[in-house]
């Protein structure tokens, strides 16, 4: 047990469901996002979905949102009534869950939102949701795209970025960057994904800045490093690369290739004090300054991503195939501890990692699995053989997820 704010906390390993004895909001000091030990209650899940919409709003007034916007070509879905499982109506009923989605071969077979009424706004198709981590993946999933259209050579560029080229990941293979194995560790506070010697968040700053800061660091070490940090340095490469054709390749990948229905932005970096000492001042405020991995998405269009990922790979399209070569090049994943007894964490199953994606998975040996994970439970898991899916929103961590998603993924069955 956990006391916060004098409010005892209980958290439950099988349901993963806890909750503020008295049902009021805990506030968790004003945060914008639930700390991932947090198990909310419904007025705490209601709370924090408002400060999400509140924040979205904020970067928008403050031009710091990149929108993509939808073309009117949105793929439907094909749609089945929803299989009967009681576990999955207990967690969008009373549970962390906020939206969970099961495709399987090209119909989705449980489409669950929370249950209308628990909080002040229900969940809806127009719900935004922040990707997190989900959003590394999106990120490579445009690497590819960028490949194939010729902005960047392959996977094994070398980084000759002016930008950056006083610093480690100037020569650097773009492979090392995608792989966490750049080498940053000690460059990157783990815990706060500070920059070592700034006070502020990395996406309080631009490029221009961090490029400051790491003037003279050198390479050292090749473990996998996994960081927030280095996910957006390889969204603004992606800016830099396609120059004036950034838009178009943007367009290409949402509109085109993935279909959304609603429109989908990313938070942009903002401008740090510091870009007043940069040796470039010239990169103040560029594009190739502002890009993140932070994407903010509906649930259909989180399956419209993975329905894309998975039909690539099958159809061994160009970007299937650096999709492929991300699988068999995939790195041994440091965080394989699948005998844990917290499962609320997918990398905790997952041997490999390669390309800001999740491989080869606990007790599906030679079956092709790729998955993506957020804070808090936004995953996504694809089992690209069988053409099977589930996709998840999620208030908090907290819930089983080899219940949820492995086991679902693993037999095709949702949990009785």
């Amino acid at each position: 047990m956990k006391k916060l704010l004098g409010i005892v906390v209980i958290c439950s390993l099988l349901g993963g469901n806890a909750y503020a004895d008295d049902g009021k909001a805990v506030s968790y000091g004003g945060v914008s996002e639930l700390p991932e030990d947090a198990r909310p209650n419904d007025a705490t899940i209601s709370l924090f979905e408002e400060r999400k919409k509140r924040f979205i709003d904020k970067r928008r007034r403050q031009s710091r949102l990149y929108i993509i916007e939808p073309k009117g070509n949105a793929k439907n879905f094909d749609f089945e009534k929803n299989l009967i499982s009681s576990k999955l109506e207990q967690q969008l009923s009373k549970g962390f869950l906020l939206s969970y989605l099961f495709y399987d071969n090209g119909v989705v077979k449980y489409d669950g939102k929370a249950k209308d009424g628990r909080f002040k706004e229900d969940i809806n198709n127009e719900t935004l949701f922040f990707t997190h981590s989900t959003g590394k993946s999106i990120t490579s999933y445009i690497v590819g795209h960028a490949i194939c259209d010729g902005y960047i050579s392959s996977i094994d560029e070398i980084i000759d970025w002016p930008l950056m080229e006083n610093t480690l990941y100037q020569g650097q293979p773009l492979r090392n960057l995608l792989n966490m194995n750049a080498g940053d560790m000690h460059v990157v506070d783990k815990d706060s994904t500070r920059f070592m010697g700034s006070p502020e968040h990395h996406r309080h700053m631009g490029l221009d800045t961090i490029a400051y800061l790491l003037d003279g660091t050198k390479k050292k070490g090749n473990k996998i490093f996994y960081n927030n940090a280095l996910s957006d340095i390889i969204a603004n490469y992606v800016v830099f690369k396609a120059g004036d054709k950034y838009d178009d390749l943007m367009r290409k990948v949402f509109q085109d290739k993935i279909k959304i229905e609603n429109k989908v932005s990313y938070e942009k970096h903002g401008q740090s004090v510091f870009h007043i000492l940069d040796k470039n001042p010239k990169y103040n405020g560029s594009p190739q300054t502002l890009a993140s991995y932070s994407y903010h998405m509906t649930r259909l269009d989180f399956l419209r991503v993975a329905e894309a990922i998975m039909k690539d790979y099958q159809n061994k399209t160009c970007v299937g195939n650096y999709l492929r070569e991300s699988e068999q090049q995939a790195k041994k994943w440091y965080k394989y501890r699948p005998s844990n007894d917290k499962p609320f964490w997918i990398n905790k199953y997952a041997k490999k990692y390669g390309s800001q994606f999740l491989f080869d998975f606990y007790k599906m040996k030679n079956r092709n699995i790729i998955a993506t994970e957020g804070l808090n439970g936004q995953n996504i898991v694809i089992d690209l053989d069988n053409s099977r899916i589930v996709a998840t929103n999620s208030a908090a961590t907290g819930w089983n997820v080899k219940t949820y998603m492995l086991n679902v993924i693993r037999k095709g069955k949702l949990p009785k």
